[in-house]
């Protein structure tokens, strides 16, 4: 029987191409977008979940309550901690340890190839704890012994032209003993929080000055500390005892104000949004949210498009439904026949489906940055899933005509006196006004989007981020030097201003902080605020506005002691008209927890400069102190190039000579600051535009299923038509008959849909500190849109029943 399904669902398709075509067209870009977004959900969610032990490593995260009861949570804790923790506490199996020690200049003695690579220092375990695939080596010993390395695929093919590189060694800028390379990993999954180029033995560290700090390290924020628990152990009960075990050996005053939390490692992706300190990128699990039900909603409306088109050509079946009754067809026989129907119909769609989703997988790719693949390697459980919504998509879009069309009397059928219940047409016009209001929302949120992106791409900055060349200082050579790569750079004929600094507004490493306080009041804890180390030059550089007071000297050597505030610091310490007013410097925070410095800083106030946004706009203005560039806490690290608009080619190639000849090995690495501060927002970027291809399919897909009504009501009011041409009734009149029922659906789904575009998108615009405000214009625009839409999708059917032949249609009477 079921083979009898299949024969007849086929040659029902093959007969109606047009209407099959819209169907199994429907379902495509509804099945396509939704592995697509699937297979990125899947993706995030399954983050770290690929080590066999993930369900059993947690992630060590200290608390700490400061005296003004902020509270502050950091993914870096003591060197001690992680030791003891071993020893002391039963039901730690295991544990890693991990310092993360910025980029080296990396060569070999093989070849000339120098990179600038990313390096971590881990404990001997490492590769026990976390299973990273090992494509040579021993993961035992790989991190044993002093001055070895272990190097992923991709580092080992960059330095020496292959992967197989066991027992090689390499260089280290400032280190004279070659380090050999003890294990070669498989390139890191995109789906890791873990991920570096060069990974080193703790042991490695042997200075002096590093052994004196970490034999009695109870207090810093230093060290990420990864536990391997027992199977068994209860997570909470080991917080508390790690919690007890600082109390009981730490001498901070403020220990009482310390706990430490076990964060699971599946969970650190998605849990990490206020935690400082993260080693790798985090996630939005509101996104995935979002991402869900848009994806799931899309599907939806190409379910009810397949709903709403069988129904709109039922009367073309009438017949055939009829006489199979009258032979003997029961009501579940029926009901099986269209729900084949529907199940080949998705089978199709999903072939196709398949092919696009392959098509499109690259760029896809390229677009969210991951490593998606489907096919045999692909996850069982993602083709369990898609096995699932096959299902579920065959049973949605083929129950309600089954169970309609099976249980119409055979007599009634074939002397065409079909009156289908007002119930199932209200069903039919709510699923359209469903399918319009998900339209709208998201043209909607496509706009509101647009917007922001605009608003933040063209906000006053408070300085001018345009044809800046930021260049890297990786070597002490060249930071020693710079005074004189400075004034080289200067007397090219391209370059305008240059200036040396720490960091830079929209900095991508990592923007240090301290705690500042007036002099006079040391008995305070100190106000947070973000650091800079800037020469005379910057302020012009940058075009960052000094409003009251002065700059740095570059003759004057005792302002290597000065310092400018940001309004907003002068605001917090009460400073209004600089005057050399001392304040205090006390502590750093460089990424990893404030720690004290071997001495008080203190400093001159000599100026103050106009608020600038050196974040990006997610984030606040927030209090800043320019301190000179001989400070003793930040040492400089860019050179900032305004150059004159034009081809840099030239100018960048004269800069590496420049720079050549202070330190021959020194890498040029140079960045566009416009170029990173674009970078800032990408993630949003990525948003913006799958907000857009979602709202245009999810407009396309409620078009079809509007098609599908307009042809149904075209059908069923086919011989009304024919009397009204007769009796003289214009064409335009009946196309405005048969159009203002459909426009009235569009306007009540506009009526839904603004409140909820609205509600949903102010909370999405909480995410930025510096945001649009929703105007009313714009959801005029997104309801004309829809409304224009509409209009055009049923004037089609509605002219073309209107123009229609009156004769054709009542001869049959």
């Amino acid at each position: 029987m079921l083979r009898n399904y299949f024969k007849i669902a086929l040659r029902n398709l093959s007969k109606n191409k047009v209407f099959s075509f819209i169907n199994i067209g429907g379902l495509t870009i509804g099945l396509a977008s939704f592995l697509l977004v699937s297979l990125y959900i899947f993706d995030e969610l399954t983050f770290d979940g690929f080590h066999k032990n993930a369900n059993s490593i947690y992630r060590v995260v200290e608390k700490k309550i400061a005296s003004d009861g902020k509270e502050t949570q950091s993914a870096t804790i003591s060197y001690l901690l992680s030791q003891r923790s071993k020893t002391d506490i039963p039901e730690v199996k295991d544990f890693v340890r991990i310092l993360g020690l910025g980029r080296s200049n990396v060569g070999t003695t093989e070849n000339a190839n120098v990179f600038y690579e990313r390096y971590w220092v881990a404990t001997p375990d490492f590769l026990k704890v976390f299973d990273f695939d090992v494509l040579y080596g021993d993961r035992e010993t790989a991190l044993k012994d002093p001055h070895s390395v272990v190097v992923t695929k991709e580092t080992a093919e960059k330095l020496f032209g292959n992967a197989d590189v066991l027992g090689k060694t390499i260089n280290l800028d400032g280190d004279s003993i070659p380090c050999k390379i003890t294990a070669v990993l498989a390139n890191f999954p995109i789906n890791s929080q873990l991920s570096f180029n060069l990974l080193f033995p703790e042991s490695s560290l042997t200075s002096e000055r590093f052994m004196k700090f970490v034999n009695s390290d109870w207090d810093s924020n230093t060290f990420t500390t990864y536990l391997l628990l027992n199977e068994n152990a209860n997570p909470a009960t080991v917080q508390t005892k790690i919690s007890n075990l600082v109390k009981a050996n730490s001498k901070d005053e403020n220990k009482e104000k310390r706990s430490f939390l076990l964060q699971p490692l599946k969970e650190v992706h998605f849990n990490s949004e206020n935690i400082e300190g993260n080693l790798g990128k985090t996630g939005s699990i509101g996104y995935i949210y979002i991402f869900s039900g848009v994806a799931l909603f899309v599907l939806l409306i190409a379910c009810i498009n397949y709903m709403n088109l069988t129904t709109a050509r039922f009367m073309h079946r009438a017949k055939e439904i009829a006489v199979r009754k009258v032979a003997g067809a029961s009501q579940q026989t029926l009901a099986g026949q269209f729900l084949s129907e529907a199940f080949l119909t998705t089978l199709f769609a999903l072939f196709f489906a398949l092919i696009v989703v392959k098509v499109l997988l690259s760029k896809f790719n390229a677009f969210t940055e991951k490593q998606l693949t489907l096919g045999t390697s692909t996850d069982y459980r993602v083709w369990i899933g898609i096995l699932m919504v096959v299902i579920v998509v065959g049973l949605l879009s083929g129950i309600y005509p089954a169970l309609v069309q099976s249980r119409l009397k055979p007599l009634l059928l074939l002397k065409n006196k079909i009156t289908l219940g007002k119930g199932n047409i209200s069903l039919r016009k709510s699923l359209v006004v469903f399918q319009f209001t998900l339209s709208i929302i998201m043209i909607v949120a496509t706009l509101i989007v647009y917007q922001q992106m605009s608003y933040m791409k063209n906000k006053d900055m408070g300085f001018k981020k345009d044809q800046l060349v930021v260049i890297d200082i990786n070597s002490g050579e060249v930071r020693r030097g710079q005074e004189t790569i400075k004034y080289e750079f200067a007397k090219l004929p391209q370059v305008k201003e240059v200036t040396l600094t720490s960091r830079v507004p929209g900095e991508w490493k990592n923007l240090p902080k301290v705690k500042v306080n007036k002099e006079q009041s040391a008995t305070t804890k100190g106000n947070d605020m973000f650091f800079l180390g800037v020469d005379d030059q910057f302020l012009k550089t940058y075009k960052v506005e000094l409003v009251k007071g002065r700059n740095f000297t570059n003759s004057n050597a005792s302002d290597s002691s000065a310092v400018l505030l940001n309004e907003s610091a002068a605001k917090a310490l009460g400073i209004i008209a600089p005057s050399e007013e001392l304040i205090e410097i006390p502590s750093a925070n460089y990424g990893d927890g404030f720690s004290s410095l071997d001495a008080p800083f203190k400093a001159r106030v000599i100026g103050i400069v106009k608020d600038f946004n050196f974040q990006s706009l997610h984030e606040p203005l927030a209090p800043m102190v320019i301190a000179n560039i001989n400070n003793p806490i930040h040492s400089s690290d860019y050179f900032t190039i305004r150059v004159a608009s034009g081809d840099l080619t030239a100018t960048l190639k004269q800069m590496d000579a420049i720079m050549r000849g202070i330190d021959q090995t020194h890498l040029l690495e140079y960045h566009f600051l416009d170029k990173q501060w674009e970078l800032l927002y990408k993630e949003d970027k990525i948003r913006e535009t799958i907000f857009f291809i979602i709202a245009i399919l999810t407009i396309s897909i409620a078009c079809l299923g509007l098609f599908g009504l307009a042809t149904y009501a075209a059908e069923q009011r086919i011989k009304e038509i024919g009397i009204r041409k007769v009796l003289g009734a214009s064409v335009q009149s009946i196309v405005t008959m048969l159009s203002t029922d459909f426009l009235k659906m569009v306007l009540i789904a506009a009526v839904i849909a603004f409140p909820i575009a609205w509600y949903a998108m102010h909370n999405w615009l909480q995410d930025f500190a510096y945001r649009i405000t929703i105007q009313w214009w714009m959801f005029v625009i997104a309801g004309l849109l829809a409304l224009l839409i509409a209009v055009i999708t049923v004037s089609f059917q509605a002219i073309k029943a209107a123009i229609a032949n009156p004769v054709k249609s009542l001869k049959t009477e």
